[in-house]
């Protein structure tokens, strides 16, 4: 059973996604409110798995409150819900399991469940992603992936010695890597852990450097803010 919060501010579309929970899975709604420094304030009395919030809020945009929640340790999963599409690649570098436009059918919130189940087995078991060159198939386990780049258009993934092409977008990978796993640029993700240095860059990102596979990349200035709140530093 998931204990979920959900954060939002219209009546309607909070009973509409209540009876939509009810009819595609079994959870107990642990807090519901509109106020999200309240939530911000509240939220480590409740034992809670995933979060629903709305982007368009009183006070502070759901990003936002998402940013300060993973700053102040919350550790379970966010599922943001707009009427906006602008914002899903900002909300998918700070982690988002999902991101649902209103209005979402039930096959759309159950995919997005899906989702939610995929990260919890992550969380405890390795995953591993499959790569396909010609008859080859390779599968390497995540945490030994450095770098994911999109170059020409394709995923590539870099690990201490090797290349992997992946058949995913970098939005699909981001729903399915363990949260170590940083989208840094709208071109490039990041495993925290494996990260040599940082240096300052003129476009207000950072140069980093790879531990052991000798890649580069830069980031965007939203992506360095990310490091900087990921890496504490």
């Amino acid at each position: 059973m998931l204990n979920i919060a959900i954060i939002e501010d219209e009546l309607p579309a909070l009973q509409k996604l209540q009876t939509q929970l009810s009819q595609l899975c079994h959870y107990q709604l642990v807090y519901h409110g509109e106020d999200p420094a309240r939530f911000l304030a509240d939220f480590s009395h409740y034992q809670i798995d995933l979060v629903f919030v709305d982007i368009n809020l009183p006070g502070m945009n759901g990003l936002q409150l998402s940013q300060q929640l993973q700053a102040a340790g919350f550790k379970g999963q966010i599922i943001f819900t707009t009427a906006y599409s602008e914002f899903a690649v900002d909300a998918f570098t700070l982690g988002a399991t999902d991101y649902l436009l209103k209005p979402y059918t039930n096959e759309r919130l159950a995919l997005a469940l899906s989702r939610v189940n995929a990260q919890s087995l992550a969380d405890t078991e390795p995953l591993v992603l499959t790569s396909k060159v010609g008859d080859k198939v390779t599968r390497i386990e995540a945490s030994q992936i450095e770098v994911i780049k999109l170059e020409h258009g394709h995923a590539i993934a870099y690990s201490a010695a090797h290349t992997y092409p992946i058949d995913l977008t970098l939005e699909e990978l981001m729903t399915t890597l363990p949260d170590v796993f940083l989208r840094i640029h709208r071109n490039a993700i990041v495993n925290r852990l494996k990260i040599s240095t940082l240096e300052r860059w003129v476009t207000g990102g950072y140069l980093i450097k790879m531990a052991h596979s000798g890649q580069q990349v830069i980031s965007s200035r939203s992506g360095a803010k990310l490091l900087r709140q990921k890496l504490q530093i």
